[in-house]
């Protein structure tokens, strides 16, 4: 399946890397005429002639040339990530897997090297969306250069786009990679493009063929012909909250469920082998239950058990509330209990 996908692709794949990167660039006085060197910006079909080609080509060059200052790459503790400057305060718009949690230092390399300082700001994890805040001051007067993001809602199938970042994460003497491609699928939130993404990209810009930041990349699909990116309209809707630092969308964990008790030898070894009670929290679910240090729990949950840890597991599906039958040894005897498990701060 990948390779009749890449099949598809690589005559067209193949001429345009060709005139991208070995071919001459298309000057002002080419004699192509006109009206065949300028590429219509929306259009969703491939070049029909070498001219058509050209302009493709010369389409591309200009938002690559305008762009790269702007894209930059990302370093938060061990991770790298791309990004794009979209304001002469330094704002920075990227992936949420990328950023993080808000009110975090990070580093931003631009694209010659140059390391400056960063603040996360908010995330929505529900469409992967997150912003950074260069903290140092800008090259010019203070200011950063930026460009401006577009409107994803009036993107079409089909029409042409480029992405870039830095794939493997920021290389010295390596600008930003450019990557050309279509879309497959302009949704309201997430936008299917053929651009091919790897792993450092992600963060990074896609582009219409204007120059306006339409989308940022999310996740690598499951071919090289097949990723999503974070649509720029979807930055939009919460703009103000991710500003502020806001975590946006961040899935509620419950509260995990807790027996009460610490397990271990009375003797006072920690013995996660051991299901005999070591202490018993005041107040909490097993000294209401009455269970007793020196206990030992043979049966929990209607399973038997031998270990703290087949108890802890066991403890990992439930939620607070959840009554649990078990069973405990106790000196001679076998005494059948019924415990309300309870939150991890009762």
């Amino acid at each position: 399946m990948t390779t009749r996908r890449f099949a598809r692709l690589a005559p067209v794949g193949a001429i345009l890397c060709l005139f991208l990167f070995s071919g001459p660039a298309l000057s002002a006085d080419d004699p192509v005429k006109t009206e065949l060197s300028k590429w219509d910006t929306v259009r969703d079909k491939v070049p029909e002639s070498i001219e058509e080609l050209k302009a493709l080509q010369a389409a591309v060059k200009k938002v690559v040339e305008k762009s790269t200052p702007c894209t930059v790459g990302v370093m938060i503790g061990m991770g790298a990530g791309s990004g794009v400057i979209v304001s002469e305060d330094g704002l920075v718009l990227t992936a949420a897997h990328v950023s993080g949690e808000p009110n975090k230092d990070c580093t931003i390399i631009l694209p010659d090297g140059t390391r400056v300082k960063g603040k996360t700001l908010g995330t929505n994890d529900k469409v992967d969306s997150g912003m950074i805040k260069i903290t140092d001051k800008g090259p010019n007067d203070g200011k950063w250069p930026y460009l401006p993001v577009g409107k994803s809602a009036d993107l079409k199938k089909g029409q042409w786009l480029v992405a870039l970042g830095h794939p493997g994460g920021w290389k010295r003497d390596r600008p930003p990679v450019a990557r050309l491609g279509q879309i497959q699928d302009p949704g309201k939130d997430t936008i299917r493009t053929n651009c091919t993404l790897v792993g450092g990209d992600s963060g990074g810009p896609l582009f219409d063929l204007d120059g306006n930041v339409v989308g940022i990349h999310s996740r690598i699909g499951y071919t090289l012909a097949s990723n999503m990116h974070v649509a720029a309209d979807a930055f939009k809707t919460e703009w103000e909250r991710l500003a502020k630092g806001e975590a946006i969308g961040k899935p509620a964990r419950p509260a995990p469920a807790v027996l009460g008790v610490t397990f271990g030898s009375t003797t006072g070894v920690q013995d996660n082998d051991s299901t005999e009670i070591k202490e018993v929290a005041e107040d909490g679910p097993a000294e209401k239950a009455g269970l007793k240090a020196g206990d030992i729990i043979v049966e929990f949950g209607g399973k038997d058990v031998s270990t703290a840890d087949e108890i802890r597991a066991i403890i990992r599906k439930k939620k607070p509330g959840d009554m649990v039958e078990i069973l405990i040894k106790r000196g001679t005897k076998t005494i059948p209990k019924t415990i309300t498990l309870g939150k991890r701060d009762s």
